[in-house]
C-alpha cells in the first residue's frame, strides 16, 4: 500500500498546488505535509505509528523511522519540505524560494542544521529534502521532455546542502534555489518506498472470500502476503543506489552531488529508546505520545515474515 501511495500521491499534490494559483493565499509546505502524513497513515495501516519530531533542533519537518522488530535494527530519515513557486512559462525559473532559509541565532542554513543533526546522531540517520510541485510547473517541464519532476520529489539532503552553501554571490543566491539547479538532484518518492516487501500471512488469515486492500496472493503458490514497509536494510540500500546513480534514469551521481557527502551509515543494531517507547505504547494500547513540533512516523516491519524474492 505504501508503494501504491508513493506512485499515486504526487499527482494529487500537483492538483492541490495548482488550485492555489486562483486563490489569494498559497498553500504552505505544512499543508501539503499534513496531507502527505494523512495519506501515509491510511496506506501504512497497523504497520505505521504517528508521532512528532522537533524542528527547531533538527531542522526537519518529518522524521521517518524504519524498524525491523525481528532483528531489532533501525534506520532514520530526517526530511525537510519545500514547495515550488513560479507563474512564468519557463519552468526552469520556478524556484523553492525558502531553500536558503536561515533560522536560529546565530543564523545557520536550515540545510546545514538538517545535515549536521543527521551526521551527529548516535543512531543511523540520513537527511532528505522533499519537494512539492504544482501541476503547472510539472506540465511545463513535461512538455519539454522532463520526466523527473512530479508533485512530490525527494533529494539527498547533503546534495541540497552543497547547493545551498555554495550560493555565496548574489547571482548564485538566485540561481541555486531555481528548479534549473535543483532538478538534477531530484528522485521520485517511489525510489524510497517501492518496491514493497511482501510479508507472509498465516493460512486462513481471512475466510470471507474477499481479499482486503493490500493483501496479495502469490502467483502459482498458496501463500498469502501483505505489503510491508521497507526494512532498515532496504532503506539504506536504496539510498546507496540513489547516490550511485543506478536508479536515476541516466543522471550520473556527479550531477547529484556538487561536493563531498558523508558515507551512508550502517543500520543501527539497536532500536533507540524513544522509538522503543513508541513501540511499547502500540503493544500495550497506550497510544498517546508526548507532543512535539512536527510529524514523526515509525514504519514497522518484521523480516521473519518476508517472502523470498
Amino acid at each position: 500500500m505504501l508503494c501504491d501511495f508513493a506512485l499515486g500521491f504526487p499527482a494529487f499534490v500537483e492538483c492541490v498546488l495548482d488550485k492555489d494559483r486562483t486563490l489569494r493565499r498559497s498553500f504552505r509546505e505544512e499543508t501539503v505535509t499534513d496531507l502527505l502524513m494523512g495519506g501515509l497513515v491510511m496506506a501504512g495501516g497497523r504497520q505505521l505509528i504517528v508521532d512528532f519530531p522537533d524542528e527547531p533542533i533538527t531542522g526537519a519537518d518529518m522524521e521517518w523511522n524504519f524498524v525491523d522488530v525481528h532483528t531489532s535494527t533501525f534506520f532514520r530519515l530526517m526530511l525537510q519540505a519545500k514547495r515550488i513557486y513560479g507563474s512564468g512559462s519557463i519552468w526552469t525559473r520556478h524556484c523553492y524560494r525558502e531553500l536558503l532559509y536561515k533560522p536560529g541565532r546565530p543564523p545557520e542554513f536550515q540545510a546545514t542544521t538538517l545535515c549536521n543533526a543527521a551526521t551527529a546522531s548516535s543512531v543511523a540517520t540520513y537527511p532528505f529534502y522533499i519537494f512539492y510541485n504544482s501541476r503547472y510547473t510539472c506540465d511545463l517541464a513535461r512538455k519539454m521532455g522532463n520526466k523527473t519532476i512530479s508533485g512530490v520529489n525527494i533529494a539527498d539532503g547533503y546534495a541540497i546542502e552543497n547547493l545551498v552553501v555554495s550560493a555565496n554571490t548574489r547571482a548564485l543566491r538566485t540561481s541555486n534555489k531555481s528548479l534549473k539547479k535543483v532538478e538534477s538532484k531530484l528522485y521520485p518518492l517511489s525510489a524510497l518506498l517501492c518496491p514493497p516487501r511482501i510479508g507472509r500471512l498465516p493460512p486462513f488469515a481471512f475466510t470471507s472470500g474477499t481479499r482486503p486492500a493490500g493483501i496479495y496472493l502469490s502467483v502459482g503458490q498458496k501463500t498469502v502476503g501483505v505489503q510491508m514497509p521497507p526494512s532498515p536494510e532496504d532503506i539504506r540500500g536504496r539510498i546507496i543506489a540513489l547516490r550511485s546513480g543506478s536508479v536515476s534514469e541516466g543522471v550520473g551521481p556527479e550531477q547529484k552531488f556538487d561536493g563531498l557527502a558523508p558515507a551512508v551509515p550502517a543500520v543501527s543494531r539497536d532500536i533507540p529508546a524513544d522509538v522503543q517507547a513508541v513501540l511499547s505504547r502500540r503493544w500495550d494500547g497506550g497510544y498517546r505520545a508526548r507532543e512535539l513540533d512536527r510529524w514523526r512516523l515509525t514504519f514497522i516491519t518484521d523480516s521473519s515474515k518476508f517472502e523470498e524474492g
